[in-house]
């Protein structure tokens, strides 16, 4: 069985060079003509995934960004776009996450993961777009991200994540963190809301509605609330250390 690694070490911290026009991310998904390819793949350009970020980010969210440390951007991508995502979530191999430690604890999480590599290629265009809007942080807010990650997520039935923030105690390679959500027609019923602390101690719920970016300050605390329905999602993390590749060992 193959089995993915996320970047998991601490990594030498490379500020100096950010993503941005200059210095483009290394992202270039998989085009193996002889590979068994789902039909959205034979139609899918990174055009679809193209949003213009400075459109949806005015300054004035920027400002309430680094006030509060969160904000949400509904309707990121085209129909096409998110149906692709949608689909690829449904077919992936998920596997059961583990904690930084490397030791899962289903009474902490319950989600089940698989981290997008090359071979995810609508995910990897979706990660195209998340630098993206990583180079736009680093021209306005001189963030210093270097990469991006992510990993596509369900919840079971039953399952939520408890309290955390996304830099552990003594870590500090995530800058901004990201969830895309890819349920249709969510309801306050189904639960599985991402309850996240602001700034100022703040708590506020923010449902996982289709086509949605939830975008935070890595260190804020924040929680996902059991699900009562099964819950899709895409988790992203915009790193300032220096790019380690995934590891596959099978």
């Amino acid at each position: 069985m193959t089995k993915i690694i996320s970047n998991l070490n601490v990594t030498k911290l490379v500020v100096n060079h950010p993503i941005g026009p200059d210095n483009p991310p290394q992202l270039t998904p998989c085009t193996n003509k002889t590979s068994n390819k789902r039909l959205t793949q034979d139609v899918l350009q990174m055009t679809n995934f193209a949003v213009n970020w400075a459109d949806k980010l005015t300054d004035r969210q920027l400002d309430k960004f680094v006030t509060d440390g969160w904000m949400v951007i509904d309707g990121v991508f085209d129909h096409l776009a998110l149906q692709a995502l949608q689909a690829e979530s449904g077919f992936v191999d998920y596997r059961d996450a583990e904690l930084t430690a490397g030791v899962r604890i289903s009474d902490i999480r319950g989600d089940r993961i698989r981290w997008i590599t090359k071979n995810f290629f609508a995910g990897y265009f979706y990660l195209q777009s998340i630098n993206a809007l990583a180079t736009l942080f680093n021209q306005s807010l001189f963030a210093g991200i270097r990469h991006s990650e992510a990993h596509y997520a369900c919840y079971p039935v039953g399952f939520g994540y408890k309290w955390h923030s996304d830099n552990p105690a003594g870590r500090n390679e995530r800058v901004i963190s990201a969830v895309f959500y890819l349920n249709d027609e969510w309801t306050a019923n189904d639960g599985g809301a991402l309850e996240i602390v602001d700034k100022h101690g703040i708590h506020h719920n923010v449902m996982p509605v289709a086509n949605r970016l939830v975008i935070f300050d890595s260190d804020l605390q924040h929680q996902v609330q059991i699900a009562h329905r099964q819950r899709y999602s895409i988790a992203t993390w915009m790193r300032r250390d220096g790019l380690v590749p995934f590891v596959e060992e099978g």
